[in-house]
């Protein structure tokens, strides 16, 4: 039996046309299947858990739509043993797929989920706060400091429904992130690797921990993340000048940002960061709240996907 939860307004509601004529394909394979459209903020999570818990036997559940809604639905989902996970990429960024090797073309990657050739298991990452706040699932990144603030306006930009509408919706988080450069908070920052390794920063700008290797639309943030290795990736930029940083920028394009001296990438089971002063956090692109003291760890548990 297939499960579907589908966000209809992905891709500034391109999403629903191409659902329709994905629902086509599956009407003439003669599939099993139910679907779910989401309507508001954590849908997704509400009908990954409901699915779950009211369907116990062994079930793929199809994500349609995309990071943020795949987001929701990890945050939802039980039992992993229970449920092979699939996902249509719908989004502007579509990150998740990108980093499994999945095409982003809808119909292409329909037909691989209904004769499944490849299944891989996959690692999901966990950030907590000190106080409990916040305490999230992720399947691409989660970030704290820059690249979480760029995600928290690009998720209120009226630039990027426009952008989206002509295929360009990446483009807003290099347009946001120019500006933040020189606006975006910075604090001293100790950061602690798998407990025992600590290090001491007077100005962390950003650290993006990473379960694959792309943000922010096509990024290759941890160029080094391996989706499968029990681990993440995370990318620290600190003590650098706000026109440094600005000069760095096009690096991240190719991944090359890596080599500068103060841009640490490490992996690890565990990062634990404590800053001055609280910090944007985000979980494959969607807001989380802000802290001065999280934990950010790979779950012990991997989910089998479609890919």
């Amino acid at each position: 039996m297939y499960y579907f939860i589908v966000n209809p307004g992905s891709q500034t509601g391109n999403a629903k046309t191409l659902w329709n004529e994905l629902e086509q394909n599956l009407k003439k394979k003669k599939i099993e299947y139910k679907v779910y459209f989401t309507e508001g903020k954590n849908d997704a999570q509400y009908f990954a858990s409901h699915i779950c818990s009211e369907h116990p036997e062994m079930k793929r559940i199809i994500v349609a739509g995309g990071d943020g809604t795949v987001n929701e639905a990890i945050n939802g989902l039980t039992d992993y043993n229970s449920f092979i996970l699939g996902i249509i990429p719908m989004g502007s960024s579509n990150d998740l797929a990108r980093g499994l090797g999945i095409p982003r073309n809808p119909g292409e990657v329909i037909e691989r989920t209904l004769l499944p050739k490849k299944f891989i298991r996959v690692d999901h990452g966990l950030v907590i706060s000190e106080d409990g706040s916040i305490v999230r699932k992720f399947a691409v990144s989660s970030g704290m400091g820059y690249d979480a603030d760029i995600c928290k306006k690009a998720l209120h930009s009226r630039l990027k429904k426009f952008l989206n509408k002509i295929g360009l919706g990446k483009l807003v988080y290099y347009l946001i992130g120019l500006h933040l450069v020189f606006s975006c908070k910075r604090s001293p920052a100790v950061v602690i690797i798998d407990g025992k390794r600590k290090m001491k920063f007077d100005s962390l700008i950003f650290a993006a921990n990473m379960n694959t290797r792309y943000e922010g639309g096509g990024m290759p943030m941890s160029p080094s993340a391996d989706p499968c290795d029990g681990k993440i990736t995370v990318c620290l930029v600190h003590d650098i000048s706000r026109l440094t940083h600005l000069r760095l920028m096009p690096s991240v394009i190719k991944g090359n940002h890596v080599k500068h001296k103060n841009i640490d990438q490490i992996t690890a089971k565990t990062i634990e960061i404590k800053t001055d002063i609280p910090m944007t956090i985000h979980t494959d692109g969607e807001i989380a709240g802000e802290s001065n003291h999280v934990t950010f760890s790979c779950l012990p548990e991997k989910v089998r996907m479609i890919i």
